[in-house]
């Protein structure tokens, strides 16, 4: 006989399973089917719902459950809550001098948690405690959970951590309140803004993790460097990354999207004669490790930062110096990433009980808040970040995603057309004008994914050289700098700008010296209203941002600049090592 399945629902939303046959369903009455729905209801534990992951389920009815349920005796309740899980698996390969020191994979499941009390004018936020704690922000806190795809577990720790984080952020609105008894009533600025629930989708592919091909990789690769006995120190390192984020908020967004995250970076180190340390390195991001440059071309990148690092133990002591500097090729967009990329995100300054923490935080602050609609930039030139371009130079693009970290779709935003500033990237975080998110929040602040500087006036790479020759006349310096690579691996030397790893000191006259010991001095906002010239060929520069599972790509051509300050780096020498290198 023929049955049919039929799904009985609780009004609690739960599913219980039971199978009748026709014949059973045309005779059974009203009361059994009521006294069916009350044995589900008795017998059958809470369960993840079908075709849904138990962390998703478990999430969902948490969720739901704090928002009704929340709530300690005279005080508010949460007005929003949101859960992060992040669900990866992590290999890390090293070698050195063509041995592996390191293959080591794990999987790892975390959990983010933000509660918030109040209202979206002024809740427990962008808070700093006297004793030095942040109030919550969404990426502030992470704690490690189960791996098994256990749904009780799973809801029992999401209890737990929601239950800790309503305390502390009811204890924190208190003392916010007290902070701002007299200013909270005249404020203009929302602490959080509203936003329309999204959600986003996308399957996860389970791609092949670090293989046997890439160990045998990373040996090679670092093999390269037992041909400079000079160089102490030379690693190559191999990390993958792979997994699920999912994201709920109370407002109704919702994501489930991969995780993508695959690094190859080399570097080398040693002393010159004197005992300064020098240092250079490269860095291939992408999202996957099949999109890895071949081999052949990462052993060439090896034996350049090797040939790199030894002609510079050579070289002299460079000349500290201000005026025009020409930056190069792959160096630009690192530079473009170190500079101007902070001046482009609205990070808001928190507030803070201790009024010397206060003054500090205002430092936060980026200079071009007040900018909005002012040139920041020479008239040709123009700024955009594209999260949407996938492809370019027929590469594809590390950067680019679809939704951030607060459950918001990344959106296109042109930042400053024709020099003048238009807006900044932003989480939800309301400033003055710019009260509403575009998608931007990633690794703990507003970020940025795939950013872009681009001249509709261009110079011929080929010409660029002989254009800062000229540049150098009209500005009567004896002589400038070509910066072509800035160290992105290792220690950064001391001091407030990025380390250079290649200076070319020339002189009017083009005679070219290789230099070292140098880094660029403090990058005011100002530098960038007098770019002089850009190249016609841009180049793409990826990296990771700290230690989260984000990456931000950078496309800028070569850029001249009217002033750059350059100074010596301010690194402690330490004595060479008294006999040479065994393998001299």
């Amino acid at each position: 006989m023929r049955t049919r399945a039929i799904t009985v629902f609780s009004t609690q939303g739960r599913r219980g399973r039971r199978v009748f046959s026709d014949r059973s369903l045309c005779v059974l009455c009203a009361s059994a089917l009521k006294v069916v729905i009350v044995a589900v209801m008795l017998s059958s534990p809470a369960a993840p719902r079908a075709q849904e992951s138990p962390i998703l389920s478990a999430m969902q009815d948490e969720l739901r459950r704090s928002m009704t349920e929340l709530r300690l005796k005279d005080e508010p309740p949460p007005y929003f809550v949101a859960y992060k899980v992040e669900d990866t698996t992590a290999t890390r390969i090293t070698a050195s001098l063509g041995a592996i020191i390191r293959n080591v994979s794990g999987r790892n499941r975390t959990l983010q948690v933000d509660v918030r009390v109040g209202d979206y004018m002024f809740d427990n936020s962008n808070f700093v405690e006297r004793r030095g704690g942040m109030g919550p922000a969404f990426a502030e806190a992470s704690t490690s959970v189960s791996l098994d795809d256990d749904y009780d577990a799973m809801r029992r720790e999401i209890w737990l951590a929601t239950d800790a984080a309503y305390k502390r952020a009811v204890g924190i609105l208190a003392r916010k309140k007290a902070l701002n008894q007299n200013v909270a009533a005249t404020r203009s600025v929302p602490d959080f803004s509203r936003e329309s629930p999204a959600e986003t989708l996308v399957p996860a592919a389970s791609p092949a993790p670090a293989s046997r091909e890439w160990v045998a990789t990373a040996r090679q690769v670092s093999e390269v460097f037992t041909a400079s006995p000079e160089i102490q120190t030379s690693d190559v390192s191999i990390w993958e990354t792979h997994g699920t984020r999912y994201y709920l908020n109370s407002e109704g967004s919702k994501a489930v999207t991969p995780v993508h995250l695959a690094s190859f970076r080399i570097y080398a180190e040693t002393q010159a004669d004197d005992g300064a340390a020098v240092r250079d390195g490269a860095a291939f991001i992408e999202q996957r490790l099949e999109d890895l440059p071949p081999v052949s071309d990462l052993v060439a990148r090896a034996r350049e930062v090797a040939n790199r690092v030894t002609a510079q133990r050579a070289a002299p002591i460079g000349e500290e110096y201000t005026g025009p500097v020409l930056i190069e090729g792959r160096a630009s967009p690192v530079f473009v990433a170190s500079t101007l990329i902070p001046y482009m995100v609205s990070n808001k300054a928190p507030e803070a009980e201790n009024p010397q923490v206060a003054q500090m935080a205002l430092g936060m602050v980026t200079p071009f808040l007040s900018r909005i609609g002012l040139r920041v930039l020479p008239d040709a030139f123009s700024v955009s970040d594209t999260p949407s371009l996938k492809q370019f130079g027929g590469r594809p693009v590390p950067g680019s995603y679809l939704v951030d970290d607060e459950g918001v779709p990344a959106k296109d935003v042109p930042l400053v057309e024709k020099g003048r500033l238009l807006t900044l990237l932003t989480g939800r975080a309301p400033q003055k004008n710019l009260l509403q998110s575009n998608g931007h929040f990633r690794a703990g602040g507003a970020q940025a994914g795939v950013f872009r500087l681009q001249s509709a006036r261009t110079v011929p790479s080929s010409e660029l050289r002989q254009k800062y020759l000229e540049h150098l006349k009209t500005f009567d310096r004896p002589f400038g700098y070509i910066v072509r690579a800035i160290q992105t691996e290792g220690g950064s030397g001391g001091g407030s700008g990025p380390e250079i790893a290649e200076a070319i000191k020339i002189t009017q006259d083009g005679k070219e010296e290789v230099v070292r010991g140098l880094r660029f001095g403090s990058v005011p906002s100002s530098v960038f209203r007098d770019l002089l010239e850009a190249s016609d060929q841009p180049a793409m520069f990826s990296d990771q941002v700290a230690a989260e599972n984000t990456i931000v790509s950078v496309i800028a051509p070569s850029l001249i600049f009217e002033e750059l300050e350059i100074q010596k780096t301010t690194d402690i020498a330490q004595k060479p090592p008294i006999v040479p290198s065994p393998l001299k």
